[in-house]
């Protein structure tokens, strides 16, 4: 269990502190005449560790550091109608991230381009609990806590401007080191598209 925090919170922070160092400023000119603005809009479906399933969908506003590395800034809203956890029933969950995304394209210049990303943020939580069986303990909460997700994925060009793309990967929208803390987490897909202005 231990390697499994270490690499949701390791693996993330890491990946966006190398795409920051990696910003390659003798580029910056080759990039010019490049569009290196773009917008990713992605749905996702997350399967959490207790068969819960959270769908969302996200908008990232990005920018190319290099012919590999982006970097941007993102919103997602998700959402499921209960979920059970240590002990609780959660009801309408509403989970609202504003993360940063780095991705990393391994061949840029491909039509069918693999890549890794991270997301690293801070979510917004709004739900009712009840404790099992004591239907009159329902109450709302609303908190906030560390979101942090990474998945491997495909990026197709179908034109200049224009990407599919598919990930699968983790994701985990209140971190913390408290087992007993609300955290949803699990595997989760991701598709989308990417548009570059």
């Amino acid at each position: 269990m231990k390697v499994f925090w270490f690499c949701l919170f390791f693996i993330p922070f890491y990946s966006v502190q190398a795409a920051i160092l990696s910003y390659n400023f003798d580029n910056i000119d080759s990039l010019s005449s490049q569009k290196t603005h773009f917008i990713i809009a992605e749905y996702q479906r997350l399967r959490s560790t207790h068969a819960t399933v959270f769908n969302g969908f996200d908008l990232i506003f990005a920018k190319k550091l290099n012919t590999s590395n982006t970097l941007g800034i993102g919103i997602e809203y998700s959402y499921a109608p209960f979920h059970g956890d240590n002990g609780y029933n959660l009801y309408n969950l509403s989970f609202l991230p504003i993360f940063i995304d780095y991705r990393h394209y391994f061949f840029d210049h491909k039509k069918l381009n693999p890549f890794v990303m991270a997301n690293v943020g801070y979510t917004f939580s709004d739900y009712e609990e009840e404790e099992d069986g004591k239907s009159a303990s329902r109450h709302r909460i609303k908190e906030g806590g560390i979101y942090v997700g990474g998945a491997i994925g495909l990026r197709y060009k179908i034109c200049k401007n224009l990407s599919p793309m598919l990930a699968v990967g983790f994701k985990g929208f209140h971190n913390t080191f408290n087992n007993l803390d609300v955290n949803p987490h699990g595997i989760v897909l991701r598709t989308g598209l990417s548009y570059n202005f």
